[in-house]
C-alpha cells in the first residue's frame, strides 16, 4: 500500500504523516528553514495489522503543484488533509481535482489542528467540507479529527488506513515493468539511485534495465524498500534501484524504468479529455502543460469534432507533444493551462502513437470502443480495416503487452496472424489485398503488354502503408503471381509482340542504330514513329530490357552493338595505354564531347570503368 497526502498549504500534512509514521518527510534544508514542504517527502509505516505501507507526502503551494503532481501516480489511496482553523482553501479544491483526474479513488478526509478550535467550529468546518467534496470521490469518505499534538485521532486514522489497505486491488505485478522516477540522486561508494513507486511489473537485481524516453541501459546493482534490501521488488511496493553503468546526470524526474524496447516513447495519443467545470474553454490547437507519472511535457490539443471544448464537457482529443512520452493505453493525463498556469481538466489515454486525420471515418465510435471494450478484439477489427499490416511494436502498445509476448497471445486466433515475426496482420485483410493485388497486376499486363510485369515504384504509390520489402516477401508467395527482381507479374506471363509492335521495333531499332554514337533523345524517337506515344514508349522499354537498346542518362538512346562495340574500345584503348582522359576518349570512341560524356558515364554505371579524378580506369573483375 502507498498512501498519499493531499490538501492545502499550512494544514499539516506533513505533521500528521510524521504523528503516523514516526518520520519527518521534509528533508531539504530548505524546507526545514521555511518550514513548508517544496518537493516529495517518503515515509514507511506498518499499520497495526502488520501490513507494509508507505507514505508520499506533497507539497500544498499553489508554486509546487508539479511536484504534488508527480507524487499522485503511485497513490493507492489518500488522506486530505484540511485545517480545522482555517476550512476548505483553493488548493484543497484543486488537489481533490488532480486526484479525480488521475485516477484516485479511494481515501479519507481528515480535519487536523482540530485541537485548536472550539465543537461548534469544528462541526460546522466538518459540514462545509463534506458539501465542497459531495460531487467527487471523497464524497461519501470517512471523516476523522485529529489533533497531532496530543495525539488525538491518530489511532482512528492507522485504523481506518489499515482498513483501505485491504480493500484495494493490487497493483499489475506480471505487467510490462514501469516505475516513473521522482527522486534522483548519488551516494558515495554505491553511485546513482533512482526511487520512485512500482505501478507495474517486477524488478530484480542485476536485471538490465531502460531509462524512458532517451536514457541509457543500466544494471540493477541493489534494490531496497524502505531499508531493506530486497532481491525482488514488485508493483506497489516504493523502491529504491541502485544502478550500475549510468551517471547521476543522465537521470531525471519524469524518466520511467523499464525493461529494454518494453515502453517505446511516443508524441502523440487519443485520450478523451473532460474540463472542469469552472475552468476557461479550451481551444483546438491550445498549448498546454501536461502530467504523466511523474513526467511533464508541453503538448498541443486537437479536436476532431470541434473548435473548443467548453467548460464541464468532454470530448475526444489528440495530444501532440513538444517532446518524447512514455505513456501507455489506460494512462491518466493531467492538463494545466500554458499561461497563467492552472489545471483545466484530464482524461484517459485509449490509443498511444497513432496520429488520426480530423475528418477519419467513424475515428470517435472507435476510440470509445477501444476505451471501453476488449482491446484485443479491438485490435483484430483495426487489423481487418487496415490495407496493411502493423507493425508489432504498435500492436504491443495498444494491448500494453510486451511485444515478445504477442505470439503466445494470438495463439490459435483465427482473426489475427504474424508476419515475418515483425508484423501483425487480419487473414481476412490479407485476402481482400491479395484480390486487389492481383487485379491490379493484370490491369497493368493490359495496359501495358509489353513490359515486364507492374515494377516497384508502382507498387510503393499504390500501397504506401506497406514495407517495401515485407510486401516483396508476401506478394511473391501469392498463388498466381510471381516477382522476378522488383517486378510483379502474374505466373509464366511473357511478352509478345504484336505485328504492328514488331514493325515499329524494327523501324525504332534501324533508326537509332543510323545515329550511331551520336545517339538521339527520346523525344526524336517517339516522333518517328507512326503510333500513339504511349505505345512506342512501351517498345523502346521493351527493347532497353531486351538489350538491343541502351539509355544514356534518362532521355538518350543509344544502339545496343553499337554500345557493346564502345565498351570495347574504350576498354582496349586503357587496357594498352593505361589511364585515360575524356577528351583521349572522345577521339576513341570519334564522337563529340557531347555524346562521349554520356556515354562513358554509363560504363561507369555499369563497372567497365571508374573515374579517378581526370581519368578513366578498367574496373578488375
Amino acid at each position: 500500500m502507498v498512501f498519499g497526502t493531499a490538501g492545502h498549504i499550512d494544514h499539516g500534512k506533513t505533521t500528521l504523516v510524521r504523528a503516523l509514521t514516526g518520520r519527518d518527510t521534509d528533508r531539504l534544508p530548505e524546507e526545514k528553514r521555511r518550514g513548508i514542504s517544496i518537493d516529495l517527502g517518503f515515509a514507511p509505516l506498518t499499520l497495526p495489522s502488520g501490513r507494509p505501507a508507505a507514505f508520499v507526502d506533497v507539497p500544498g503551494h499553489e508554486r509546487f503543484i508539479r511536484n504534488m503532481v508527480a507524487g499522485v501516480h503511485g497513490m493507492d489511496a489518500v488522506l486530505l488533509v484540511v485545517a480545522a482553523t482555517e476550512g476548505v482553501m483553493p488548493q484543497t479544491v484543486e488537489h481533490v481535482a488532480i486526484l479525480d483526474f488521475l485516477g484516485v479513488t479511494d481515501g479519507l478526509v481528515v480535519l487536523t489542528k482540530a485541537d485548536l478550535v472550539d465543537p461548534e467550529w469544528l462541526e460546522l468546518v466538518a459540514s462545509d467540507t463534506r458539501a465542497t467534496l459531495a460531487d467527487s470521490f471523497l464524497g461519501a469518505a470517512p471523516l476523522l479529527t485529529v489533533g497531532t499534538p496530543t495525539g488525538r485521532g491518530v489511532p482512528e486514522v492507522l485504523s481506518e488506513l489499515d482498513r483501505l489497505g485491504s480493500a484495494v486491488r493490487p497493483r499489475d505485478a506480471g505487467g510490462v515493468l514501469r516505475l516513473p522516477i521522482d527522486r534522483v540522486f548519488s551516494v558515495r561508494g554505491f553511485g546513482t539511485v533512482v526511487t520512485g513507486t512500482l505501478t507495474r511489473g517486477s524488478l530484480r537485481t542485476e536485471e538490465v534495465v531502460e531509462l524512458a524516453p532517451g536514457g541509457p541501459r543500466a544494471r540493477v546493482r541493489g534494490l531496497e524498500s524502505h531499508g531493506e534490501a530486497l532481491n525482488i521488488a514488485v508493483a506497489g511496493q516504493r523502491v529504491a534501484v541502485n544502478l550500475s553503468g549510468v551517471d547521476r546526470g543522465a537521470v531525471v524526474r519524469g524518466q520511467v524504468l523499464t525493461h529494454p524496447g518494453q515502453l517505446e516513447p511516443v508524441t502523440v495519443a487519443a485520450l478523451q479529455l473532460t474540463l472542469l467545470a469552472d475552468a476557461p474553454a479550451l481551444k483546438h490547437r491550445a498549448r498546454v502543460h501536461t502530467y504523466v507519472g511523474t513526467a511533464e511535457a508541453l503538448a498541443r490539443v486537437y479536436f476532431w469534432d470541434r473548435e473548443a471544448l467548453a467548460p464541464g464537457t468532454q470530448a475526444w482529443a489528440e495530444l501532440r507533444w513538444e517532446e518524447p512520452m512514455v505513456l501507455q493505453r489506460g494512462d491518466r493525463v493531467l492538463a494545466r493551462t500554458y499561461s497563467p498556469v492552472v489545471t483545466v481538466g484530464g482524461g484517459v489515454v485509449a490509443e498511444v502513437g497513432v496520429h488520426h486525420r480530423r475528418r477519419e471515418p467513424n475515428l470517435l465510435v472507435r476510440l470509445d470502443q477501444q476505451l471501453a471494450g476488449d482491446p484485443l478484439a479491438l485490435l483484430a477489427e483495426r487489423l481487418a480495416a487496415r490495407e496493411a499490416p502493423l507493425p508489432l511494436d504498435q500492436a504491443a502498445r495498444q494491448l500494453d503487452a510486451p511485444a515478445e509476448d504477442l505470439p503466445r497471445v494470438f495463439a490459435g486466433r483465427a482473426d489475427i496472424t504474424l508476419l515475418a515475426e515483425r508484423w501483425v496482420w487480419s487473414p481476412a485483410a490479407a485476402r481482400r489485398v491479395a484480390d486487389r493485388v492481383r487485379a491490379v497486376v493484370t490491369a497493368y499486363h493490359r495496359e501495358h503488354p509489353l513490359r515486364a510485369g507492374w515494377p516497384r515504384e508502382r507498387q510503393k504509390q499504390e500501397f504506401p502503408e506497406w514495407d517495401a520489402r515485407l510486401f516483396g516477401q508476401w506478394v511473391a508467395a501469392l498463388d498466381g503471381l510471381e516477382l522476378e527482381g522488383d517486378v510483379l507479374r502474374r505466373t509464366g506471363f511473357q511478352v509478345e509482340l504484336t505485328e504492328a509492335q514488331a514493325a515499329w521495333r524494327a523501324e525504332i531499332g534501324d533508326a537509332v542504330r543510323r545515329r550511331g554514337l551520336e545517339p538521339p533523345e527520346l523525344a526524336w524517337v517517339l516522333a518517328r514513329v507512326a503510333a500513339p506515344e504511349n505505345t512506342v514508349r512501351d517498345v523502346v522499354q521493351w527493347m532497353v530490357a531486351q538489350g538491343e537498346l541502351v539509355r544514356l542518362g534518362d532521355q538518350l538512346l543509344v544502339d545496343g552493338g553499337v554500345y557493346a562495340d564502345a565498351v570495347q574500345a574504350v576498354a582496349a584503348a586503357i587496357a594498352r595505354e593505361g589511364p585515360l582522359g575524356t577528351a583521349v576518349l572522345r577521339d576513341v570512341l570519334g564522337t563529340t564531347r557531347k555524346y562521349a560524356v554520356p556515354l562513358l558515364e554509363r560504363m561507369d554505371e555499369a563497372r567497365v570503368t571508374r573515374r579517378e579524378g581526370d581519368v578513366r580506369v578498367l574496373v578488375q573483375s
